[in-house]
């Protein structure tokens, strides 16, 4: 594949902290020669016609290069590559969210979706799965669909004003607690009824772990927790009622954790559904083994088990708590 000299990405930059936020962070710092556009500047009709009209004359040939799922920007660059000499591309980081707009979308739409997805100069993919169904969904030709997986080493020179954004208590329980498990999410929500990202599960793997492990700490990070917060609320009850509220704590708010990967003994992914975990790729970078839901295709070195399966996710993590070979 052959790029245009000028790059221009378009997605949202921190805050909020996110997977393509934080991806776009470390992209800027690594790629100076390109450009980076946050979709908060551009989100409303007025400042976003305006940014619109300006790129069309713009002579200075660029891509551009969607990563946020915002149907109207998608928009702009459609039109705007059929009435300039710009072309553009799209990013899916995750497929989910923009399958539930295609299917919730009107006909009119549908077919908007499809001609914009046919007019891109390339779409990058993070999971081959995302391939597959391009190809079988929108008829994209195979040539233009590229599978690169969104991870970018952290900046290390970064990792102690990180750490100095953790508060004492969280500092005290990395101290203290042996073994350290943890998992995250961005927010509480569902798919197909469950918890997509696992925290009841985690909750009921603590107890269970800590028959075998009396000192076990599990932390949890939790960007957002006001979305969904009576089940945030139902889930903290349960860890009073399963007696390990010394073993649980939640890292909450907007806190980039790679730091602490240096500094536990396992991470899981317990989803079910996933793209490319951004946060698998990170723990196994720093050496911390990773266990995670089998639902899609994961990075070499990762340790597999059944999907929403406690019992398989206990005695793998068992064994690499034990440092049993798997």
């Amino acid at each position: 594949m052959v790029y245009l000299t000028t790059k221009v990405h378009i997605g949202t930059l921190p805050p909020p902290l996110g997977g393509i936020s934080v991806y776009l962070y470390r992209l800027s710092k690594l790629r100076k020669e390109d450009q980076f556009i946050d979709t908060k500047n551009i989100t409303y009709w007025k400042s976003s016609i305006f940014w619109f009209i300006k790129q069309i004359f713009n002579r200075e040939k660029k891509i551009y290069i969607c990563h946020s799922l915002n149907l109207r920007i998608k928009l702009m660059l459609y039109i705007l590559s059929n009435s300039s000499i710009h072309d553009f591309s799209i990013c899916f980081h995750s497929i989910r969210s923009f399958l539930e707009q295609y299917y919730s979308s009107n006909f009119f739409f549908k077919f908007l979706i499809k001609r914009i997805l046919r007019k891109t100069k390339y779409i990058i993919v993070v999971n081959p799965d995302y391939k597959k169904y391009l190809r079988y969904l929108f008829k994209i030709d195979n040539r233009k669909i590229q599978v690169k997986h969104a991870f970018i080493p952290p900046p290390l020179e970064e990792e102690n004003k990180i750490i100095n954004t953790y508060d004492d208590e969280l500092q005290s329980f990395l101290t203290e607690k042996n073994p350290i498990i943890m998992a995250n999410a961005y927010a509480l929500v569902f798919f197909k009824n469950q918890d997509l990202y696992g925290l009841d599960m985690c909750i009921e793997l603590t107890q269970k772990l800590k028959r075998e492990f009396p000192n076990l700490g599990f932390l949890f990070a939790l960007a957002n927790k006001n979305k969904n917060s009576s089940y945030f609320t139902e889930m903290k009850k349960k860890i009073d009622d399963l007696d390990i509220k010394n073993n649980f704590y939640f890292i909450t708010g907007q806190k980039e954790i790679w730091p602490i990967f240096k500094k536990i003994d396992m991470f899981i992914r317990p989803t079910n559904t996933d793209g490319d975990s951004v946060s698998i790729r990170e723990a196994l970078h720093f050496n911390c083994p990773v266990i995670a839901s089998d639902i899609v295709k994961r990075p070499k070195n990762s340790i597999l088990f059944k999907n929403r399966e406690l019992n398989d996710l206990y005695e793998k993590a068992i064994r690499v708590l034990k440092n049993i070979n798997l």
